[in-house]
């Protein structure tokens, strides 16, 4: 029966070549379609799942409430925090302090002189000063050396196998060997594996954080209740997963004493949840939110919908066409049930052959999901078990969901007003049906349509709009923290400014729009309270002003100072604090956390310190050398060859320890926005999949329709109708299913668009124009599909077609 069901679906399929490539083609779209998004959606679910105690692990958090109700979140604690967290949260087995750190890797020459090799943190990657729990809580496979006395001692450190490697050859020849951080001899003590790609920890190295403990003064290690860096991380291990709702009931007692508004608290979050919050984000890895990945399944869904849309529309179309040939074996004794097998073996085939053919697509188009994904091309595509299960899935559901109705419909002809070929339209599958699939093909690549019009305009506002700061021609570095490396920041600076391409150059923390945070609690005025908000703070220069080119509402900039003696605050800052002239800031004293009080000299216009995710901040500037971690140098526009190999010259011959590693400020910016280019280009990207799915799918029912009214157009073509005529009357039909599609697609696109644009604080608003764009596209693209047959039926020979019966 089996064999007999297989041969007769591919004479079946022989005998109608048109509608098998527009089936097999369509579906196989829609099976790549399919199969791209479930490999995008399962590398990031499988973030962290690495770790043996994925479902034990916590990060302590950091929220704090300003006075207007809004919130702050961020992944750092202050000091004092983690040590008691570590003492009172009982339901903790294992913690781990820690804090980020991006030092230069030297190799030291045995004989003395220049350093045999250096290196810096790659990208995406990020290390940390770590206490001996870290491996206990993540458990890295060790390939040599002791984790329980690693890194009990200063001065010592981990490394991964690819950073051993790179500095001794093998892991063999790394344990027992010193390395220079940060000017620092350490030893190393162990080797681990490398951390997978799909983990939120992609160290090259840890270091002890007895080291930071050791040299506090160096580190700027700074145990205050009222300072909060993103830096300053505590992950823990909980002894049982349940535990979580208690655990989180200790947390909220955590700096209760110290916090005296209240407004700032801790609690634990899962890993589980730590790849998909931006709220708090993580260290070096690209956040991606769980809508962004439910709106990722139903593109992949709704585009693999599309395609079975086509198949039943098509098929059901063709069924009065095949009304005879069931009629016959239902005559010789055809049962339904033995008809309906047929047909849906028929459908089987075919979507077998689709999911070959789109599995061959996507591991074609695999490669390009680098420009819309962090996927890496190292990870297993169709060698992956889950993704062999995903494809028997497919197989099953499409073919139930694209065969099941049209089998039915064919499968239950009357044998004798199908041999009469007496069957009415909705005998035969109804319009009515095919319409409505049509219809809801078209709403679905209109609200894509509609979905990247409106993110691209969004994108070219955030790349036009004002952030408060000159962000072209600014060439950044980072330099090492360490005191040495601070004591030639001068010598550096004055070498570079006479560079003749140099502007100005300028030394902070950090530039005016960044990933870092450091906020801490503050007074404004002597005898007056702490406001209910914190304020960020940023550490430059008397050059950081000119070199970005921020613009002062009062006052005067900061003078040239090693250490922190006056204040900058922005219009935020005095708003929020219920000032509205700046000008009577100017002349207050200011204290920061438990600093000295110091005078407040002038008032910045706001710019943007982060995304534009992120609501203005309040913020004070301050100059500060030991918080400098790099440099900002403005140049010309001429020669910049020149120029920034002269840069590079100097940096190398100022210190020949560390590498140079630089970008212009403008690219900085736009990777705050990497995820939503991403995001766009995913809606370009699967909205001309799910435009060519409906054209496909018009083209084969505009061919039938003008297959079924051939004598139709013969008559009225005889009778003196014109060409236009013959279009008009063939499209008419089709342009109002596309029209209705355009009316439903418009208020669902404006609902799903006006939720994503509610993440940004500064967005655009969603214009007339850009939903008549898209509706023109829509009705463009559907009449030069219908038109293209229409044209064919029109031009046809009437004498032709009348004997075509």
């Amino acid at each position: 029966m089996l064999q007999n069901y297989l041969r007769l679906a591919l004479r079946h399929l022989q005998n109608h070549k048109g509608q098998t490539f527009i089936n097999i083609f369509g579906l196989a779209i829609g099976v790549c379609a399919a199969l791209l998004i479930f490999r995008m959606v399962t590398y990031e679910l499988s973030f962290n799942r690495n770790f043996k105690n994925y479902n034990r692990i916590v990060r302590a958090v950091t929220v704090e409430k300003a006075s207007d109700g809004s919130e702050h979140f961020t992944r750092g604690l202050p000091l004092p925090a983690m040590a008691a967290i570590q003492n009172s949260v009982s339901q903790l087995s294992v913690t781990s302090r820690m804090q980020e750190s991006w030092p230069t890797v030297l190799v030291p020459n045995p004989t003395g002189g220049p350093a045999i090799k250096k290196f810096n943190m790659g990208d995406g990657q990020i290390s940390f000063f770590v206490e001996p729990g870290f491996f206990q809580i993540f458990d890295f496979q060790w390939l040599a050396g002791d984790s329980a006395t690693a890194l009990q001692e200063p001065n010592t450190v981990v490394l991964t196998r690819t950073m051993a490697e790179k500095c001794f050859g093998t892991t063999e020849n790394a344990l027992g060997k010193t390395l220079l951080l940060y000017n620092d001899p350490m030893l190393v003590r162990g080797v681990v594996a490398d951390a997978p790609a799909n983990c939120d920890l992609p160290i090259p190295l840890v270091i002890s954080y007895a080291t930071l403990l050791a040299n506090k003064e160096k580190y700027e290690y700074r145990e205050d209740w009222g300072g909060t860096s993103s830096n300053d991380q505590l992950f823990g291990l909980l002894h049982d997963a349940d535990q979580m709702a208690v655990a989180n009931s200790s947390m909220l007692q955590i700096g209760q004493k110290e916090y005296k508004d209240g407004k700032k608290s801790h609690h634990l979050q899962a890993l589980s949840e730590v790849h998909f919050d931006d709220r708090y984000g993580t260290s070096a890895t690209q956040i991606v939110s769980k809508s962004r990945l439910w709106i990722l399944s139903s593109i992949g869904l709704m585009v693999l919908l599309m395609a079975c849309f086509n198949f039943i529309n098509l098929s059901t179309a063709q069924a009065l066409r095949r009304s005879k040939e069931v009629g016959v074996r239902k005559t010789l004794g055809g049962s339904r049930g033995i008809l309906f097998g047929q047909f849906m073996s028929e459908t089987a085939l075919v979507v077998l052959l689709s999911v070959v053919f789109g599995a061959l697509l996507a591991l074609l188009t695999a490669p390009l999901l680098k420009y819309i994904s962090e996927v890496p091309d190292t990870i297993p595509f169709l060698s992956n078990p889950l993704a062999w299960g995903f494809m028997v899935v497919l197989v099953v559901a499409v073919t139930l969901l694209s065969g099941f109705y049209p089998a039915l419909v064919l499968a239950g002809f009357n044998p004798v007003r199908a041999l009469k070929n007496d069957l009415s339209t909705r005998a035969a599958g109804g319009v009515s049906v095919r319409k409505g699939l049509v219809v809801l093909q078209f709403v679905i690549a209109q609200v894509l349509v509609i979905g990247t019009i409106i993110t691209l305009g969004q994108l070219e506002y955030l790349r036009t709009m004002d952030l408060g700061f000159k962000k072209d021609l600014v060439y950044t570095f980072g330099i090492d923290g360490d005191s040495s490396s601070q004591a030639k920041m001068d010598g550096l600076k004055q070498r570079m400014l006479q560079i003749p391409g140099v502007v100005s150059v300028a030394l902070a923390s950090d530039q005016p729009a960044s990933g870092n945070t450091w906020s801490t609690n503050f007074a404004l005025g002597r005898g007056s309270e702490d406001p209910p908000f914190s304020t960020a703070i940023k550490y430059c220069d008397a050059d950081f002003q000119q070199t970005y080119g921020l613009q002062m509402l009062a006052g005067r900039w900061l003078e040239p100072s090693d250490t922190s003696k006056e204040y900058v605050v922005n219009e935020t800052l005095i708003r929020k604090a219920g000032i509205k002239n700046p000008e009577e800031v100017i002349g207050r004293e200011m204290r920061l956390g438990r600093s000295p009080w110091r005078t407040v000299v002038g008032v910045v216009k706001d710019f943007h310190s982060h995304s534009a995710h992120d609501e203005l901040e309040p913020l004070t500037l301050t100059s500060g050398r030991k918080r400098f971690y790099g440099a900002g140098v403005k140049i010309l526009p001429q020669n910049m060859t020149a120029t920034t190999a002269a840069i590079q010259r100097i940096f190398d011959e100022t210190y020949p320890e560390q590498v140079f590693d630089a970008t212009f400020f403008d690219e900085s910016i736009a990777e705050f926005y990497t995820t939503e280019n991403r995001f766009s280009d995913t809606c370009k990207g699967f909205a001309l999949l799910a435009i060519l799915i409906s054209c496909l799918g018009l083209f084969g029912l505009a061919a039938h329709a003008a297959q079924q009214r051939t004598k139709e157009i013969g008559v009225r073509k005889v009778l003196g109708a014109s060409v236009a005529g013959i279009m008009a009357l063939l499209t008419r039909d089709f342009l109002k299913l596309v029209l209705l599609a355009i009316a439903i697609a418009t208020p669902l696109a404006w609902y799903f668009m006006q939720k994503w644009l509610a993440d940004f604080a500064f967005r655009i608003e969603m214009q007339w124009w850009m939903f008549a764009l898209a509706g023109a596209l829509a009705v463009s693209v559907a009449l030069l599909t219908v038109g293209f047959q229409s044209v064919r039926a029109a031009l046809a020979n009437p004498v032709k077609s009348l004997r075509s019966e």
